[in-house]
């Protein structure tokens, strides 16, 4: 590589000589001084106009040359600085210039070192996420926050042992969640299985965060509930069951007693007389209908709906969901 230390650039700077300027500022006060005292208020009321006059024209001339050497003395001093700066600035162009294609350059290199240090993160996430049967891509959010050059060893492609133990930890934590995760889903459904519950509500709830002993506390409600509804289902069919039986009976009983009478002698048939109150009982004739219903409350309200119809006999049957 070619050597680009040049040692008069880094050692070139501006040298000032300051110069003496050289005034008697003792005797000239001294002067003013006496001129001031020489001009009381009682002798300028002697002195004549012309001589006013004078005297103007006397301290004016001193005043007006020492403002020239003054300036004078001032540009000698300025000029060479504006000149300098204005030069200073015409060169500082081209070391701009430099200065800004020396850092888009040291910008390139640090974007490249930074995108090799993200793929090397990513590779060792990958390998470390095939090792725990993870998704690869598990980490990828994390990937920035360890490509930092701190996440490394110096002037190395290689992360440090703190960070791989991090990452390493990170991975362990995953895969513990996700255990977690398959054992809680495990078990919501061998309950609702042993409940004779769909699993789906309740495997929602979970995914939504709620805690598993809450889940696992309304699975309980639930089938609770449900026997309740099944024992009052199955009372309410039995009390139904027994009208019925009993309504059959009656209609037997009613016509036996509608069979006609055999004259033995005559083989004439005897009519036999019906009470004129009597009314034969007719068994009632189930009533179907088909309809599509749909719970804007959501599963919750179809349990209640469901609960009414048990409630009332009403036998139905389920033809699909979520149509």
């Amino acid at each position: 590589m070619k050597d680009v230390t040049n040692t008069f650039l880094e050692t070139i700077e501006p040298v000032y000589t300051p110069g003496t300027i050289k005034f008697d500022f003792e005797a000239f006060d001294k002067a003013i001084k006496a001129a001031v005292s020489e001009l009381t208020d009682e002798q300028l009321d002697n002195l004549e106009y012309n001589d006013i006059k004078k005297e103007i024209t006397r301290y004016k001339y001193l005043y007006d040359n020492l403002e020239r050497k003054r300036k004078d003395i001032s540009k000698v001093y300025k000029n060479p600085l504006v000149e300098f700066e204005a030069n200073l600035k015409k060169s500082y162009t081209p070391l701009k210039g430099l200065l800004n294609t020396l850092r888009e350059k040291r910008d390139e290199i640090e974007e490249h070192q930074k995108m090799l240090r993200v793929d090397h993160v990513r590779y060792v996430f990958e390998e470390k996420c095939e090792l725990a049967g993870l998704d690869k891509d598990t980490f990828k959010e994390k990937y920035n926050d360890f490509s930092l050059k701190g996440c490394f060893i110096t002037n190395k492609m290689e992360l440090k042992k703190e960070t791989i133990e991090e990452i390493d930890a990170l991975v362990l934590a995953e895969y513990d969640r996700l255990e977690e995760y398959k054992a809680n889903i495990a078990m919501i459904e061998e309950q609702a299985l042993d409940y004779e519950l769909p699993s789906e509500p309740y495997t929602r709830a979970l995914n939504n965060d709620t805690p598993l002993v809450e889940i696992l506390r309304e699975m309980k409600k639930d089938r609770d509930a449900a026997i309740e509804r099944k024992q009052q289902v199955e009372a309410k069919r039995k009390a139904e069951s027994e009208r019925l039986e009993e309504i059959e009976a009656i209609a037997k009983q009613s016509a036996s007693n509608e069979i006609k009478a055999v004259n033995a002698e005559t083989g004439e048939i005897i009519e036999e007389s019906k009470p004129a109150d009597e009314t034969p009982i007719k068994p009632v004739e189930p009533y179907k209908i088909d309809i599509s219903l749909t719970f804007h409350g959501g599963e919750k309200q179809w349990y209640q709906f469901a609960k009414m119809l048990e409630d009332n006999f009403i036998n139905y049957e389920i033809l699909g969901e979520n149509k």
